[in-house]
């Protein structure tokens, strides 16, 4: 039968699938791999480095329809899982940072949307069959770029390293330094800001690229409060303003640190931050929180003021870390374990009174692992430790019962453990387009794994 929960009115349903059936391992919690052999299952080489993957595939999933579909280095993924795994393998952030390091974009090109400066956002190899797949359908060449907050990662990534070993700048990545790398990703941060009116925006070179190029990537995944779904592609995402802020501060750091000279300022740098800082305080506060995004809906661009999961990941960021701040943090702390965004398997991508909120929606509604370790991080570097311990516990818990580690969970409990087992494509109502609303998730993901592992350092049970 299939399951009705994700349908709102007026969608027409297309096509819906079982992939996953209700007697697969995964729903044995008894078969859960470890941390270790999980990671050793979603990690590969590249170009010499061992690095982490944002899937792998458990052997019974190999022939499964939907598995298997991020089987390689991403910049975002492989940049958090290695973030959240930094203490007990460091060596794991310094080989994604030098082999993301090694496909840094040189030039302008459409296809791939390669910038110079641009970590990628997606590097396969040629004989990759999702690759060819992606290639053939939507006219992608690989490495792919895009992606907006791969470079700001990485930059932050770098000069978490370097703060306890600045040699590493000047390890060489064929020809050019670390240092002159991290300059190179600095001024496409500017130079993004510049022709992007202050703010780095979802403008994507390739019209059949990603068009919101930001970790909520679906097409529905950014609207107001009342539902109406921004479908521009010059979006900008709140989280990427502070993750622009950590990485023009860090870039700052990485100038200071470089025996390399830069062609801008430590003080410059400092200088962009904080202009992008006043702009968030002043500009995306919207009484009693901020805005989820920035954009275009009916040929004028609005404040995106849906309730959705984006807001509480400013807490893992230097930009709210002053005085000034103290009270919306207060906000975010009190509002965290608030049932409109916490929900029995963790935090809700989308509240769940929003009129698009769909239980199992990729982006619109489902409990992320990774974006509730961001958010526990986020928490305790404010001292808020029962907050964290209410988020993390769900989270985990909802790990615990099965015996895999999955992209997401259901933020409902219509369907068994969470786990959606159905692909339901639908003709949606207000976009008037097909629409995937429902999908099961990789059952061996990177950052799932990464943020259990996490979870268990802090010692929050």
């Amino acid at each position: 039968m299939i399951p009705k929960a994700d349908l709102l009115a007026g969608d027409e349903i297309i096509s819906a699938t079982e992939i996953l059936k209700l007697d697969d391992r995964i729903f044995d919690p008894n078969v859960r791999p470890n941390i270790e052999t999980a990671l050793a299952l979603s990690s590969g080489e590249v170009g010499g480095w061992v690095v982490p993957f944002a899937a792998g595939t458990f052997e019974h999933h190999e022939n499964v329809a939907e598995q298997g579909l991020f089987r390689c280095l991403f910049g975002r993924d492989s940049l958090i899982i290695s973030s959240l795994l930094k203490q007990q393998n460091p060596a794991l952030q310094i080989n994604t940072i030098c082999a993301l390091a090694a496909f840094q974009g040189r030039e302008f090109a459409w296809k791939s949307e390669e910038e110079p400066g641009r970590i990628p956002h997606e590097v396969r190899d040629s004989g990759d069959p999702q690759g060819a797949r992606i290639a053939a359908e939507s006219a992608w060449h690989f490495p792919y770029y895009g992606s907006i907050d791969a470079t700001l990662l990485w930059i932050k990534a770098l000069d978490e390293v370097a703060h306890n070993d600045p040699s590493i700048l000047d390890r060489q990545i064929n020809g050019q330094s670390l240092a002159q790398r991290a300059e190179l990703a600095a001024s496409w941060i500017l130079n993004r800001l510049d022709s992007g009116s202050g703010y780095i925006r979802s403008n994507r070179a390739n019209p059949q690229g990603i068009l919101n190029q930001v970790w909520k990537d679906s097409g529905d995944s950014y609207l107001t409060i009342s539902g109406k779904v921004a479908t521009g592609s010059a979006t900008v995402s709140v989280e990427t303003i502070s993750q622009t802020f950590d990485a023009l501060i860090a870039a700052s750091r990485l100038a200071k640190l470089s025996t390399y000279h830069w062609q801008f300022t430590p003080t410059e740098l400092v200088f962009a931050a904080e202009t992008l800082k006043q702009r968030l305080l002043n500009s995306w506060w919207l009484g009693d929180r901020f805005a989820m995004g920035l954009a275009v809906i009916e040929e004028k661009e609005v404040m995106l003021d849906a309730i959705a999961s984006n807001q509480w990941r400013l807490l893992d960021s230097e930009i709210l870390a002053d005085f000034e701040s103290s009270n919306l943090v207060k906000e975010l702390v009190d509002s965290v374990t608030d049932t409109e965004i916490l929900g029995p398997n963790g935090i809700r991508t989308l509240g769940k009174s929003n009129p698009r909120y769909r239980p199992g929606g990729y982006h619109t509604g489902s409990s992320w692992p990774m974006d509730a370790a961001l958010i526990v991080r986020g928490l305790l570097r404010r001292g808020a430790r029962a907050e964290a311990n209410a988020v993390a516990t769900k989270t985990i818990r909802a790990i615990e019962k099965v015996g895999a580690y999955p992209e997401f969970f259901r933020s409902d409990e219509s369907e068994k453990l969470g786990i959606s087992r159905f692909v339901i494509d639908v003709r949606d109502a207000q976009l008037t387009t097909s629409n995937r609303i429902c999908q099961p998730p990789q059952m061996l993901q990177g950052w799932t794994i990464a943020a259990f592992s996490w979870f268990k350092q802090e010692k929050i049970q």
